[in-house]
């Protein structure tokens, strides 16, 4: 060891990367030894001892040159994103810095053993590497927790990442990834799977969003006047967590279910309330996330009496259908969505994944509750016929054909059939786990296989776990804390101002999408002109100054319309991150297709072609969702003028408070507010006092409620 050497990396590390300092700082076996040689250079050098057998990592000669040539060699193309198999003591990853400093936007760096990864930091000076931002490090991760951990670390670091996810390029470190050929394959496996994910995740089609904002508008009141998730955060610490799935394996262990009710908090996806329903069991939430019509009609099935007690914990972009047919208490549950964050009212945002059973895990997480139980979360099927438990609603099932199935890992079978969309279900739970700090039992006596997760019978769960009871409505009841009436009028006002910035922001968008699509047009106009049919002509004598001079203008029209102002990743990235996105990753991956730099920038024009209409196309179509005749709630020029008329209690409170919710966010609207506060005053007083009045004070009343109507018209042009 060089003490030195290690005191700097420590310390770089300790600074930067506290969590892999930790795992390195205790007791480490290895499985072989390494062995530290100088080599004819002076350069320090690395073999491998397993046994009578020594494995040479590095050139005893030059290792720092080997390195060099080897990455050279690989001839990597377009390496934005890269990953290197194999650390050793490092030769690589200071070869590829150095070789394409200009290329690399972020690099993986996986090695296997914890243990050569220290001989590294006790032997050569890495400070620098571990205090490179671009650089991600994967040390010694098992194979069983490697989806996790690959997927966390290309979610942590968002789009500055995630853009570059189909330039993946690997340089394998030869030895290292010879002698451990299946690790190095496996983890490699796991990491595109992890990063396939990502993307998917961003597959929501503009008209998808579309629909999420649409209901998200038709449920401002209802977000508005009920209470959010946040008021529960770490309300049932150290309570089971029970979360119903539709599993076909519900329907083995469903009955078994009802001893759990009372000592602990049953949270059942949406589909699984009709099965539950006809065992007469209640759960004591109920959750929901999908934006489509089915929702509501799941709902209809259940008796009124059997939904008045349940908590209806969903994302508010389900469909307001939905929330009519509920007539038991609502708790609004934000998704990590833009548009929980753009509407400015806050609720408490989770991370939750694509299905409702990972939105009841990430509840009970918030929550506090440990252990979490999972029942009927199956993430597979019997057969294509036999998708779901017994009694799930028709709406939920699905039409499987043989060729849609694959086989994953089974709880209790060597394997079982899923499907691509059930199994990112799967992986979703994989991440949930990973970084939950409590315990996960998973009790569907069936299905797949979840990694993190320990196996037991709904039975044996609830004998351990389920031991005390817990009055779950009651510490709701307590904790919840519902809107007041000032509340709403804040939320009201805010909203209201968020719109009218909104739409300005979204109008120069569009602005910018035409301006894009001219230039385009002049483009092709001058291409026809001048007789460019072939691109191989077009390539050979179309200056490339002036094929720049387009390029440039685009991008920054492109670039103006993604940095928009404050309002753009708010509102309307959500709407058009599927745009965005793939196209980011498909501009992105251009130098990997072709190293010809005219070539590319021709293929960037066209792709800016599709790009500027489908930006406007979309934006306008938000523009008149904000705007239309469905969201009544803001249509007219005053959201907060609406609720002041439609709710009768609403101004019990005093001027000075009402000066400090509404009038202090709408200072322009000043007097118009003034006036419309006391008219309200003078219409709530003559409501609650009429019967004590004398005739004197009720003209008096009168003449100034007429006063107060008159100077709203002939100033505002204000019917009350």
């Amino acid at each position: 060891m060089k003490p030195n050497i290690y005191s700097q990396n420590m310390k770089a590390l300790r600074k930067n990367l506290p969590e892999l300092a930790k795992l390195i700082s205790g007791e480490l076996s290895a499985d072989c030894e390494y062995i530290i040689e100088e080599s004819k250079s002076k350069e320090l050098t690395l073999a491998l001892k397993t046994g009578d057998k020594t494995t040479q990592i590095h050139s005893k000669y030059d290792p720092a040159r080997e390195a060099k040539q080897q990455i050279e060699k690989s001839e990597l193309v377009n390496p934005k994103l890269l990953v290197i198999c194999g650390l050793g003591l490092g030769y690589h990853v200071k070869a590829a810095l150095e070789t394409f400093k200009k290329d690399i936007s972020c690099m993986f760096v996986i090695e296997r053993d914890l243990s050569a990864f220290r001989i590294a930091v006790e032997h050569v000076d890495l400070s620098d590497l571990f205090k490179d931002k671009r650089i991600k490090w994967l040390i010694g991760l098992k194979e069983t927790e490697a989806y996790a951990a690959c997927y966390n670390a290309i979610n942590r670091e968002g789009l500055s990442l995630q853009l570059y996810l189909k330039t993946i390029t690997v340089f394998s470190q030869p030895v290292l990834t010879t002698l451990y050929a299946d690790y190095y394959k496996e983890i490699m496996r796991h990491f595109r799977e992890a990063a396939h994910a990502t993307i998917f995740n961003y597959g929501n089609s503009s008209d998808d969003s579309l629909i999420g904002l649409n209901n998200i508008l038709d449920n401002i009141n209802i977000i508005i006047r009920n209470p959010g998730i946040k008021d529960l955060y770490n309300g049932f610490k150290g309570v089971p967590g029970i979360i119903v799935s539709t599993g076909p394996s519900l329907s083995k262990n469903i009955e078994t279910l009802k001893q759990a009710v009372g000592k602990s908090v049953i949270v059942a996806a949406d589909a699984s309330l009709a099965p539950m329903y006809k065992k007469n069991i209640k759960p004591d939430m109920a959750v929901s996330l999908e934006r489509i019509t089915k929702t509501g009609h799941i709902y209809e099935e259940l008796s009124e009496d059997y939904k008045k007690d349940i908590y209806l914990a969903a994302t508010p972009v389900i469909m307001n259908m939905a929330y009519e047919q509920w007539n038991g208490p609502k708790i609004i549950v934000y998704r990590d969505f833009a548009h929980f964050k753009w509407i400015g009212i806050e609720k408490g945002i989770l991370p939750i994944g694509p299905s409702c059973s990972n939105q009841a895990f990430q509840i009970l997480k918030a929550m506090g509750c440990d252990p979490i139980i999972l029942v009927g979360q199956d993430c597979a099927f019997e057969s294509a016929e036999k998708t779901h438990a017994d009694d799930v609603s028709s709406l939920t099932k699905l039409n499987l054909r043989e060729s849609d199935l694959i086989k994953v890992k089974g709880n209790y079978t060597d394997w079982v059939y899923t499907n691509n969309i059930y199994n990112i279900f799967r992986k979703n739970f994989v991440t949930d786990i990973a970084s939950y700090a409590g315990k996960c039992i998973n009790a569907t006596e069936g299905g797949a296989f979840i990694e993190g997760s320990e196996l037991m019978t709904l039975q044996e769960a609830i004998d351990k776990y389920c031991t005390n009871e817990i009055d779950v409505k009651e510490v709701c009841n307590k904790k919840l804390k519902i809107p007041s009436e000032s509340d709403v009028v804040s939320s009201w006002s805010t909203f209201k101002r968020v719109l009218k910035e909104t739409i300005n922001e979204v109008e120069e968008v569009i602005s910018a999408c035409d301006k894009g699509a001219r230039e385009i047009e002049k483009f092709e106009e001058r291409l026809a002109n001048e007789g460019y049919n072939e691109i191989e002509d077009f390539l050979e004598r179309f200056p490339e100054k002036d094929l720049d001079s387009v390029y440039l203008v685009l991008n920054k029209l492109r670039l103006k319309v993604i940095t928009s102002g404050k309002y753009f990743n708010l509102f309307l990235m959500h709407i058009i991150q599927m745009i965005i996105i793939h196209f980011e990753i498909e501009f992105n991956a251009l130098p990997s297709m072709s190293q010809d730099q005219k070539r590319c920038r021709l293929q960037a024009i066209k792709m800016l072609k599709r790009w500027f209409p489908q930006i406007r196309d979309v934006s306008r179509r938000s523009l008149e969702h904000i705007k239309s005749q469905k969201a009544e709630n803001f249509r007219n020029e005053s959201v907060f003028e609406r609720v002041i008329l439609e709710n009768k209690p609403l101004f019990d409170i005093s001027w000075e408070e009402y000066k400090k919710t509404v009038l202090a966010k709408n200072p322009g609207d000043a007097d118009k507010h003034s006036l419309l506060f006391y008219y309200a005053k003078e219409q709530e007083n003559m409501r609650k006092a009429n019967y004590y009045m004398t005739q004197k004070d009720l003209e008096r009343h009168q003449v100034r409620i007429s006063e107060l109507k008159e100077a709203l018209k002939s100033y505002f042009n204000l019917e009350v």
